[in-house]
């Protein structure tokens, strides 16, 4: 089967899937099982209901912990009968794929870094701006508000529900060569990032020699010098071993990168109010469990680097000499993402 074939024939089944939602029988990228599934008016029969969740992150990743904890949490306050049937390791594709699976109603849920998603609703490039977030406080007043609200109801025109945020991390800037504490320390560093404008920029107007590469080769790169420098949060950092092949974290905090969690609309809309309330109490107490746990690992993955890796901390000042030199960058992202959005996140992170 092509490609186009086996998309016109997922867009047939979700077509058939909304027909059955309409006389209150639909499944979700999954199966039902016995009576009708209630419908949104909450008057017919209840049915169990799968929910097939996809994503490209590996089993002990704190997204994917967050997602099983969701899933106990829906099974209670359902009485079992709404569950997640979770693929781990891109198993159902990449996040660029897992998008358009929630579009199309392949899958009915997931949860990817918030950077692809700019490709599907610019507004949400607004998050790519460095140094915007200065601590964790400010991350969650931002995306757990209004800002957060309008970035996740800008998803609703291309048929999908964003439920939230969860805790992805911020970003760190770590090398092999000297503790960076000033821009001017960039200066001739040979520096992998994503393959994204606004990575890239960001890092040439700090002086750094930045150059795309695909994650999976990172290591190796690393090791033999191809590049000097890389940016990840710390227990990614960790997780990947880099500690061999790297000697200085500086905790430059530039990007905080959260995972955003979607649903596939006609799915939620789908839903009875009851049901809607489960999954609403359901994933405010899973979002709590999955930061709280994220902050956790960073702070078990630095504890088992040291002696191995040194940490440069960095003061509020020399931040700001890190952040001033973000303009251009910022002119780029309001361009981009929208100039009203990209001033309604730096409004709220003041």
């Amino acid at each position: 089967m092509s490609h186009m074939q086996y998309l016109n024939t997922r867009r047939k089944l979700l077509i058939g899937g909304l027909v059955a939602a309409s006389l209150g029988l639909f499944g979700c990228g999954g199966e039902t099982k016995d009576a009708p599934v209630a419908a949104g008016s909450g008057q017919a029969a209840a049915q169990k209901l799968v929910i097939k969740v996809g994503h490209a992150a590996t089993e002990s990743n704190t997204g994917h912990k967050g997602l099983v904890r969701f899933n106990e949490l829906l099974s209670a306050k359902t009485d079992g009968r709404i569950t997640l049937d979770i693929y781990p390791n891109s198993q159902l594709g990449s996040e660029r794929e897992l998008i358009e699976s929630i579009q199309l109603g392949s899958v009915g849920m997931t949860f990817v870094s918030s950077a692809p998603l700019g490709n599907f609703k610019k507004e949400f490039f607004a998050l790519d701006l460095p140094f915007a977030f200065k601590d964790r406080e400010t991350v969650y007043r931002v995306l757990d508000g209004e800002v957060g609200e309008t970035l996740l109801g800008s998803l609703e025109d291309i048929n999908i529900k964003g439920l939230g945020f969860w805790e992805n991390g911020f970003r760190q800037f770590s090398n092999s060569k000297i503790p960076v504490k000033t821009p001017d320390d960039l200066r001739g560093i040979k520096m992998r990032t994503m393959e994204n404008e606004v990575h890239i920029a960001a890092w040439k107007e700090l002086g750094a020699n930045p150059a795309p590469l695909a994650f999976g080769e990172l290591f190796t790169a690393l090791q033999q010098k191809t590049f000097d420098a890389q940016e990840t949060p710390i227990n990614l950092f960790y997780d990947m071993k880099y500690f061999e092949v790297q000697k200085f974290i500086t905790k430059t905090g530039h990007l905080y990168s959260p995972f955003v969690i979607l649903m596939n609309k006609s799915v939620y809309e789908g839903l009875s109010d009851a049901d809607k309330k489960a999954v609403a109490e359901a994933f405010d107490e899973a979002k709590r469990y999955q930061r709280e746990i994220a902050q956790a690992s960073d702070a078990a993955a630095e504890t088992a680097m040291e002696g191995q890796i040194t940490f440069v901390e960095l003061s509020d000042a020399e931040k700001e000499a890190f952040r001033a030199k973000m303009g251009p960058v910022y002119d780029l992202v309001k361009r981009k993402a929208g100039e009203d959005i990209v001033n309604k996140v730096l409004e709220a992170t003041r």
